[in-house]
């Protein structure tokens, strides 16, 4: 979700927080706690070509941080907000007494000197998301918010998924091959 609303960054996040507890309301089956706190993250820091690859460094990355509270979080956002040029909230862990929110952005300087001069006096963009597993049915069917951090759930459920990935993948092949002969 995107908003874009000229209020200070303190009142952006708290609702932005509420709106992504909303969508994983909706789309995940875990109950979550109310106890929040937050970790911060340099987009830019976890760069890879493949999906898997990111995800795992970045849950190395984010097994180090200490969460902190949100006055934290935000005084540590205030420090940057000026260069920040992308804000994402995801869940990054819900547990039974606390949710731990990742606040990931991008930078300004990141995006290289091109783009310099057209962003420089623009406010960050501010979006809320939640990352679908690759197992995941139909739009109906609920998931762990948790699945990015692996788990027996998590492999069984990618040991299917990829099993019939590739038996989808294989009868494509041999339906392709017999019209094609």
């Amino acid at each position: 979700m995107h908003l874009n609303i000229n209020k200070n960054i303190e009142e952006q996040i708290e609702n932005l927080t509420i709106r992504l507890l909303e969508m994983v309301n909706l789309y995940c089956w875990n109950d979550i706690s109310e106890n929040l706190v937050y970790i911060l993250s340099d987009i830019s820091k976890v760069e890879s070509e493949n999906f898997f690859i990111q995800r795992r460094n970045r849950n190395k990355l984010n097994k180090k941080k200490r969460p902190k509270s949100f006055n934290e979080a935000i005084s540590d956002l205030e420090e940057i907000y000026d260069s920040i040029y992308d804000i994402n909230l995801y869940v990054y862990k819900s547990e039974k007494h606390q949710t731990i929110i990742d606040i990931r952005y991008f930078l300004k300087s990141d995006l290289g000197s091109e783009f310099d001069k057209t962003i420089a006096n623009n406010p960050p963009m501010l979006h809320c998301k939640i990352t679908l597993p690759p197992y995941r049915k139909n739009d109906k069917s609920k998931f762990d918010i948790n699945w990015e951090l692996g788990g027996f759930r998590y492999n069984w459920n990618m040991f299917w998924w990829k099993t019939v990935y590739r038996y989808n993948r294989l009868t494509y092949s041999i339906v392709k091959h017999r019209i094609n002969s």
